[in-house]
This record gives C-alpha cells, structure tokens and sequence, in this order.
C-alpha cells in the first residue's frame, strides 16, 4: 500500500507541476491568446478529474496501510496534507472552473469595441489567479 501511495501522490504533484511549468507557459507563449485560452481551458477540467482519481488512491493507500492512523499528529500529517490538496482541487473544479468558464466567455463577448474594463473581467481576472 506505500507504493500506491508514493506513486500516487508523486504522480499528482507531477502532474501539477508539468502543467504550472511547462503547459500553461507553453500554450501562453507559443499560441495567441484566445488559443491558449481555450486549450488550457480544455485541459483544467480533466487535470483536476486526474488529480482527483490520484488523491483518492493516495488517500486508500494511507487508510489501509496497517498503523497509519497510529500515532501522534506528525504520523498523521501526510493524510491531513492529502485532505487538504483534495478539498482544494474539489473546489476548484467545482466551483472555482465553472465560474472562471462563465466570466472567460462573458468576456470574450464583451472584447467588442467599447466595451474594455468590464466589471466581468476584473472577476475573471482575480478568479483566474485563485486557481494557480
């Protein structure tokens, strides 16, 4: 059960951190924007369904290992640690991505002349940087 465990939660921060450093900044950089708006769009929804499908294995790995749960905080740490990420990664999908997506196209619509500093997307604006 370690070994799902570390495979799990190391493929997760992997993942995360392939799309923060190499993704995101490559669809920004190499695509115009609208483009690579759409793709990271595209691909935030199914990274977090990822994510999630690894922390819950994580999380089963932590739970059934025998005397996981034994022991002071500091042995508890790694599952409360778990807990969190996925509770994060939970309320950004559901709650944080639709948002964002609702504002993204919202702003798009408005990008017609006259219509630049939309209320719309300063909100899209600060959601956008909750969810890195």
């Amino acid at each position: 059960m370690k070994t799902l465990t570390v495979f799990a939660i190391s493929a997760w921060l992997g993942m995360l951190g392939f799309l923060a450093a190499v993704v995101a900044p490559a669809a920004f950089g190499v695509l115009d924007r609208p483009a690579a708006g759409r793709l990271i769009a595209w691909v935030m929804p199914r990274y977090h369904w990822a994510a999630l499908g690894l922390g819950v294995l994580g999380l089963a790995g932590m739970v059934l290992r025998p005397g996981e749960m034994a022991g002071g905080w500091v042995n508890r740490l790694p599952l409360v640690l778990v807990l969190v990420m996925l509770a994060l990664t939970a309320l950004s999908l559901f709650l944080l991505l639709p948002q964002i997506e609702g504002l993204r196209e919202a702003v798009l619509a408005e990008r017609a002349p006259g219509h630049a500093g939309s209320p719309e997307g300063a909100r899209f604006g600060r959601l956008d940087s909750l969810s890195r």
